[in-house]
């Protein structure tokens, strides 16, 4: 408060300032080389290496070299006649393979503790002209073990045009494995910290990678009707397949949040869940609520056995997978004369979402189908009787889905969407002949208009697009987050 020099944003022009400073340093010293050889047109090799020096590790760790080599072949280019007037209508077609690597590196200061300075604490502009200065020792503990992540992957696939390229694909195949991926790794604050860097020992994944275009209609006129349709799949799976310990939750909470285990996808979500017996059926108690359990004991090969079994160790259970099945974009560029209409759709298919927004909706009965009608729990009592103890409407979403088990506010996070949505129109050229411009359009478009999470309360109008646990790797979380934004815009392109 009381600024002395009028409109000098700076701490030092304040009488009385309470200053809030933080800044981080690190040096990168790369070297990288490049070869590319080409043969006749129609056969193609690259090789690539790069060694990255990182100053914010120890010297033992700090250095990672991470090379590629990728080739392609053209036969319609090398053989003659084989690309124009074959029978498949087969204008080019390209095959492709490559194998590459890159490296990943931490931030700030990991393998070291730091310390952190208040000024004027208690004093200042909050609580007076007699401030204090305080040190206090970092709640993360640092890891001088800490080492690059690296990633590398091999692909193969093809491109080809056909129909006298009214007809365009391409398909990929690729195989990649992470080594030493960095995670933030939670501590129990018992040992004084909150936290620390880790690496996971290995993650190893596939997936494909399709993209197929076509014109359903292609005028030889420039300004006759066009229709262009194209469509992109995509899918993949990251399995992990060494760790170096039975469990890393590395997003959201320790109770709640994503997770690292042997044997599953990366970023599984792990919480509590209802109570199983021997015969996998649901646990009820004797008041009819649903009995919660917060871990689950495995033995060496994944499996889930009782607890006591010799070398069983205890995980938080896995209620969910944020990871989709497949996301499917479908987009048309249709034009005439001087006008283009476009739109994008996409298809997100499977993927789990825990969602508190839904949860508080059915818990508070803001969105329940019929508010009277009773419940009885599916599942059995202690003793292995099946459960015949009712429940009312209320009591069931409020103590059960609201505030029972994690596992209860688990959805199925398949949406379809309405992406984007535009119409343009070009300027006649003959309209431009006297005014400095080459060309000149207008376009307007609108941005997430509509989406159906399909498999989510209706009445909810859930929309599974947020992050709701901030900006980083966790996904597959909604506290209360509003609803991803609709948009509209209107813009103007000019060549000169």
């Amino acid at each position: 408060t009381s600024q002395i020099v009028y409109n000098v944003q700076r701490h030092f022009n304040y009488e009385n300032q309470l200053p809030i400073q933080f800044s981080s340093e690190r040096n990168t010293l790369g070297l990288f080389g490049d070869l590319s050889f080409e043969y006749d047109n129609y056969l193609y090799l690259s090789l690539s290496g790069r060694n990255d020096w990182i100053s914010n590790l120890i010297s033992e760790n700090n250095s990672q070299f991470y090379p590629s080599v990728s080739a392609s072949f053209i036969p319609t280019s090398a053989f003659e006649g084989f690309g124009s007037g074959n029978s498949l209508g087969l204008n080019y077609l390209k095959l492709r393979a490559g194998l590459g690597s890159s490296a990943g590196f931490p931030g700030g200061y990991p393998t070291v503790n730091t310390i952190g300075q208040s000024t004027q604490v208690s004093g200042g502009a909050v609580g007076g002209a007699n401030g204090i200065v305080t040190n206090s020792v970092s709640d993360g503990l640092a890891n001088p073990n800490l080492r690059p992540e690296l990633i590398s992957e091999w692909e193969v696939g093809f491109d080809a045009r056909l129909l006298k390229n009214r007809l365009d694909v391409s398909l990929s195949y690729y195989d990649r494995t992470t080594t030493d991926q960095i995670v933030g790794i939670p501590l129990p604050t018992s040992s004084g910290y909150t936290g620390t860097n880790g690496n996971i020992g290995k993650v190893e994944g596939t997936g494909w990678e399709v993209d197929l275009g076509v014109d359903i209609f292609k005028s030889s006129e420039p300004a006759g009707f066009n229709w262009n349709t194209r469509v992109n799949f995509t899918t993949n799976e990251q399995i992990v397949t060494e760790l170096g310990s039975d469990q890393i939750v590395y997003a959201g909470f320790s109770n709640l949040g994503n997770a690292a285990i042997q044997g599953e996808q990366l970023g599984v979500i792990v919480g509590s869940r209802i109570l199983r017996d021997d015969n996998g059926n649901y646990v009820v108690g004797n008041d009819g609520f649903y009995v919660s359990e917060t871990e689950v004991y495995i033995d060496a090969a994944g499996n889930e056995v009782e607890a006591g079994t010799d070398g069983a160790r205890s995980i938080a259970p896995i209620i969910g997978n944020p990871n989709p099945d497949y996301v499917m974009n479908l987009i048309n560029t249709i034009s005439y004369q001087n006008f283009t209409l476009g739109f994008q759709l996409s298809h997100v298919s499977g993927g789990d979402i825990y969602s508190q927004t839904i949860g508080t909706l059915l818990g508070r009965g803001l969105i329940n189908p019929d508010r009277r009608e009773p419940f009885i729990l599916p599942g059995v009592l202690a003793d292995g009787s099946p459960n015949r103890q009712q429940l009312d409407n209320s009591s069931f979403y409020f103590d059960n889905v609201l505030f029972g088990p994690s596992e209860l506010r688990i959805y199925d996070a398949s949406v379809i969407r309405l992406k984007e949505l535009s119409l343009s129109y070009s300027m006649p050229k003959k309209w431009l002949d006297k005014t400095p411009f080459g060309n000149l359009s207008i376009t307007a478009a609108g941005y997430n208009l509509w989406y159906d999470a399909y498999n989510t309360p209706d009445r909810a109008n859930f929309d599974p697009n947020v992050a709701g646990i901030g900006v980083g790797n966790g996904r597959g979380f909604d506290y209360l987050n509003g609803p991803s934004s609709r948009r509209y815009g209107l813009s103007v392109k000019a060549t000169f």
